[in-house]
């Protein structure tokens, strides 16, 4: 192949080979030879370019003849103007190549770039020609393809091959063409002889007769009329002029040896003499007649012959006969290397076709059958010799044979040889003429469209339009059929379309058995033989082959492409429905029908999984229709086997699980839900397993990449849906916290601002009561913040919160102990109002009223369940001596009654002389209770 690397070495040919001739002269004269400029426009030749077309995947594709002044196109499709200037030829780039030119992008090319076929709007961009060279080695064109897209990767090795191939087989069209027009040339010679060799019958004065048995006409020329007293333009027949004219005497004996010379079983020959008379009665010639009928295989068509006065050219019966014999055989004969084989002297006579098709010269080489025998390949000339011989021996008329004969340069021909034998009246072989023909290029050409036929990358089948009957097919649809060939030839077609498609089918089919010349592509549905459903692309050509019409179709599969595309289809369709989609099992099920019905599945759904609780739940699956729902909720332990690998985030797929020995231990759940292959994608959660997207399939069933990539495509899809409700969930829930609390908040500080301001007596200590209390009621809130939302505080914390202000850093001033507790918001709130009032009057009258003092909080929990109690002291030590109070003002109120509105709890304060002890005791439930 010939591609550029840069513009000086483009195309350029390959060392060594031989040198084309790019001469303008030499091109015109071999153009001139072909005769095939502005010629009409031929099927073989269209169906060159259709199948280039085809073969590189391109929209044009020509057959590109070049002239001193212009490029015509023998042959074109996708391209309307037949001829242009060399300006606008790239064809003429590749004169004096041997190799395919290929050029990916005609605008990067300095020899294409202005080409007006390149810069015009929509112009071509890509361009591939395989030169179209004479077997003298003069270059006169190219077959190529064009596309208005650049191609960087030019073309397949395979497409440059069958590129190439195909040029030569449009040269050997050429050739055959330029042989026909010999062969026309030849037959118009021998008509001339014909007429020659009948006015120099007519001079020896012997008449022709030609009875058609078909029609019942016989004809006679003028010698004959001359001789029977018949005028020029009178009417002649068998019965109403032959016979009348005959002798009395003869007529009954000619007309049993003309029956005879007719009858089918007979020799088929007819010899007799005798006398014709005027219409008056009178005795006019005495002749001699013979004929003999002609048949083609066992058709008997006509009955020639010649009568002649046998008094004037008794002398001549001989050459005459001889003459009018070769005439007949002629007639038969075909026109390539004629012979003449007399068996009776074994002498053969070659005409000059020997010479110009096989290189021997008829009058230099031995006439005789041993010749030509000895000149058939070992490896064929027993079964030929055997073959003929049979013939001649026995009471055949008509010999054929395809074998090898040898060249003079010792180079074999394939030929189709066929004769016809000349027997006497007794039967014997008298000789035998026959014709040689050449197959050598036909074959040539057959076996190269026959590699591109069985080599391309398309499935091919032809058929009979009338019958849907396959009559050939290549390797290639067999495999996208998944069929033997015998499966398709001989068969209809119509057995290859699923039942459902039917009606298109049949309206395509009744086009075709119309004979409607088609050229459409389309896409339809297959069932292959093992019942899978695929997409082909169709490429549909019908066309008159002489007088049959053939349809050729070029299937391509498809079927991935349309997965493709119904994947991207369900995808846009998935995210458009998960966005109204109001809640989980919305999602789930939106998600569940669109995976089981993209990948034809038997189930498919979603299943949040609970591992504290041991089991899973389905809220909404899909189904085929066959299998059974699996929507509720399961043990865990059914699939204990499958959870433990998806624990570790690994994305599950099984072709067949009953192979899969890492399940077998969940073999028989599977078993039970008809489940034999799998695709299932986790979620997870902080490491911890929450849910799955699920895709079952009844059978085995070997998952394609793009398949798994799909199922994760849509699992990823359900995860943000589902992520985005909970943050919805989650949004709103705080809302409504928040407000909740705003409340709680603004009702306790107006509690504490009423209470401290009751019975008021001094207002700077009133205000300084108020503002602490309303520090410890933030402080409590900046402790529930900065936990868990709703979810609370620990019980040392919102203690440690309250005390923190009295902490002046002596060692042991404070100490709390005890067992880990996550209070409720409500009841710390509470407890640290509790506490930020005991740690007050301890900061007025009790142990942080003085250095050294001491205050230590311990709680304990007795008893289990929903029993279990909290016991908590406060206790001060190292404070003055303490005094019981004589009133209770606020603060006081707040202590004794702080839990037991809140939680339940119950308060106990003692003022012993060496510090005080307040006893708190209330339900564990109440402390945990989340609001």
């Amino acid at each position: 192949m010939s591609r550029p690397s840069d513009a000086g070495a483009a195309g350029s040919a390959a060392e060594g080979a031989p040198k084309i001739a790019t001469g303008v002269a030499e091109r015109r004269a071999a153009l001139a030879r072909y005769g095939i400029l502005d010629t009409q426009p031929e099927q073989d030749f269209d169906d060159a370019v259709a199948l280039a077309a085809q073969l590189c995947a391109a929209p044009t594709a020509l057959v590109s003849l070049v002239t001193e002044d212009r490029q015509w196109f023998k042959a074109r499709l996708g391209f309307d103007e037949p001829e242009t200037g060399l300006d606008r030829s790239v064809c003429s780039h590749t004169l004096g190549l041997t190799d395919v030119l290929v050029i990916p992008d005609l605008t990067a090319d300095d020899r294409t770039r202005r080409n007006p076929l390149v810069t015009a709007p929509a112009g071509m961009r890509f361009y591939a020609g395989a030169p179209l060279i004479t077997p003298e080695g003069v270059a006169i064109g190219a077959l190529c393809v064009l596309d208005t897209v650049p191609r960087p990767a030019g073309l397949s090795p395979a497409q440059v091959a069958g590129l190439a191939a195909l040029a030569r087989s449009v040269m050997t069209k050429f050739a055959l063409r330029r042989a026909a027009l010999a062969r026309r040339a030849e037959i118009a010679a021998l008509a001339e002889s014909e007429l020659r060799l009948r006015l120099a019958v007519e001079a020896t004065g012997i008449g022709t007769f030609d009875y058609d048995l078909t029609s019942g006409v016989l004809r006679w020329d003028g010698r004959t009329r001359a001789l029977f007293g018949v005028g020029p333009d009178e009417p002649v027949s068998y019965e109403g002029s032959f016979l009348p004219r005959l002798h009395p005497e003869d007529r009954a004996r000619t007309d049993a040896a003309v029956r005879a010379a007719l009858d089918p079983e007979g020799p088929g020959r007819f010899d007799c003499e005798y006398r014709t008379i005027a219409r008056d009665g009178t005795l006019l010639h005495r002749l001699a007649a013979r004929g003999a009928l002609v048949r083609e295989g066992a058709d008997t068509l006509r009955f020639v012959g010649t009568v002649r006065d046998v008094t004037a050219e008794r002398a001549a019966q001989g050459a005459l006969s001889a003459t009018e014999e070769r005439l007949r055989l002629a007639t038969r004969a075909t026109n390539d290397a004629i012979w003449d084989w007399d068996l009776v002297t074994d002498h053969v006579l070659w005409n000059e076709a020997l010479e110009a098709a096989y290189g021997w010269a008829p009058e230099r080489v031995e006439p005789t059958g041993g010749w030509w025998l000895a000149r058939i390949h070992p490896d064929d000339r027993a079964r030929v010799e055997d073959d003929i011989r049979a013939v001649i021996d026995g009471t055949g008329d008509d010999w054929r044979h395809e074998y090898r004969f040898r060249r003079a340069d010792g180079s074999y021909a394939e030929v189709f040889d066929r004769g016809s034998m000349v027997r006497d009246a007794r039967g014997e072989p008298l000789r035998m003429i026959g014709a040689m023909l050449d197959l050598t290029e036909r074959n040539r050409v057959s076996g190269q469209l026959r590699a591109v036929f069985e080599g391309a990358n398309v499935g091919i089948v032809q058929i009979d339009p009338r019958t849907l009957v396959a009559l050939e097919v290549n390797a290639k649809l067999c495999a996208i059929w998944g069929a033997e060939e015998s499966d398709i030839v001989g068969h209809s077609v119509a057995k290859w379309t699923p039942p459902e498609d039917a009606a298109e089918r049949d309206r395509l089919h009744h086009r075709l058995a119309a004979g409607e010349i088609m050229r459409e592509t389309l896409e339809k549905r297959y069932r292959r033989k093992d019942g899978r459903l695929i997409w082909g692309r169709v490429n549909l050509v019908s066309q008159v082959i002489g007088d049959a019409l053939l349809t050729t179709a070029m299937i391509e599969d498809i079927t991935e492409e349309k997965r493709i595309e119904a994947r991207q289809r369900a995808l846009i369709d998935l995210g458009d429905r998960l966005r109204d989609a109001p809640d989980a099992a919305a999602v789930s099920g939106v998600a569940a029908e669109i995976l089981g019905r993209t990948l034809g599945l038997s189930r498919a759904g979603y299943t949040v999984i609970d591992t504290g609780a041991g089991r899973f739940r389905i809220e909404r699956d899909w189904t085929d229709g066959m299998a059974a729902s699996l929507a509720g909720t399961h043990p865990l332990d059914l699939f204990a086997a499958t959870v433990a690998r998806l624990r570790r985030g690994e994305v599950l797929v099984v072709a067949d699980i009953a192979a899969d020995p890492g399940l077998a231990p969940d073999g028989g759940s599977y078993a039970a839900h008809a489940i034999r292959a799998q695709i299932k994608v986790p979620l997870l959660r902080r490491g911890e397993l929450v849910g799955l997207l699920f895709a079952h399939a009844a059978l085995p069933r070997a998952w394609e990449p793009a398949e798994v990539g799909f199922v994760r495509e849509v699992a990823d899809r359900v995860w943000a849906a589902l992520g985005r409700l909970q943050a919805e969930e989650q949004q709103r829930v705080l809302n409504r916290e928040l407000s909740h609390r705003l409340k709680n908040t603004l009702t306790m500080a107006q509690a504490i601002a009423s209470q401290t301001l009751r019975n008021v007596t001094d207002v700077g200590s009133v205000k300084e009561a108020l503002v602490a209390r309303l520090v410890a009621l933030g402080k409590a809130h900046d402790i529930l913040l900065s936990g868990e939302g709703d979810e609370g505080a620990g019980l040392e914390a919102v203690l440690a919160g309250a005390l923190a202000i009295h902490d002046d850093g002596e060692p042991d001033r404070i100490r709390l102990s005890g067992p880990a507790i996550e209070v409720g918001p409500k009841a710390a709130l509470s407890l640290s109002l509790m506490i930020h009032e005991l740690a007050t009057n301890a900061a007025k009258y009790g142990a942080f009223s003085v250095p050294g003092g001491r205050v230590g909080v311990e709680w304990t929990i007795d008893g289990s369940g929903p029993d279990a109690v909290v016991r908590m002291v406060w206790s001060e030590r190292g404070g003055p001596p303490v005094t019981v109070p004589t009133r209770k003002g606020f603060g006081s109120r707040l202590i004794e009654r702080g839990l037991s509105g809140a939680v339940g709890g119950a308060t106990q304060t003692d003022y012993a002389p060496d510090g005080v002890v307040c006893r708190i005791t209330a339900p564990l439930a109440g402390l945990l209770e989340k609001e």
